[in-house]
């Protein structure tokens, strides 16, 4: 007996289910379409600082130390261009030459360490930065 009455519920839950999905959603309807009903990702705000925590040590698990090294890099390739005051019209008040020599040459070193260490794909390009900065450095000094 107990068996029929599973049964029963289940064939309830599955024509349930085909009502869910038969219905069509118009504008104005007070049914939300079956897209919007589905959980959406909670923002920083809404998460609880254990959630977040928990969010945050899966992202790091994830990153590597070159990654880190290679994001550190772009921006100091950004620096050394602001510092050097180029392009001129948007950067000449950030101009102190001693700035930019300094992040040139921590990028220089940081493509010797990289290099042989990640993807050529990955370092030729700041390679090639690198290289830029430092003509661009002679004719700016």
């Amino acid at each position: 007996m107990s068996h029929e009455k599973e049964v029963v519920v289940r064939v309830a839950d599955e024509s349930e289910e085909k009502d869910e999905s038969s219905k069509l959603w118009t504008p104005g309807s007070e049914d939300q379409p079956r897209e919007s009903r589905r959980e959406k990702p909670e923002s920083a705000e809404e998460m609880s600082e254990e959630e977040l925590r928990k969010r945050i040590e899966e992202v790091m698990e994830k990153v590597t130390v070159a990654d880190i090294v290679l994001d550190m890099m772009i921006s100091l390739s950004s620096l050394a261009y602001q510092r050097m005051g180029i392009p001129h019209e948007v950067n000449e008040k950030f101009k102190d030459m001693e700035q930019a020599r300094l992040a040139i040459d921590c990028l220089d070193a940081l493509c010797g360490v990289l290099d042989g260490r990640v993807d050529p794909e990955m370092i030729e390009p700041l390679k090639s930065t690198c290289a830029n900065l430092k003509l661009n450095f002679a004719k700016e000094s």
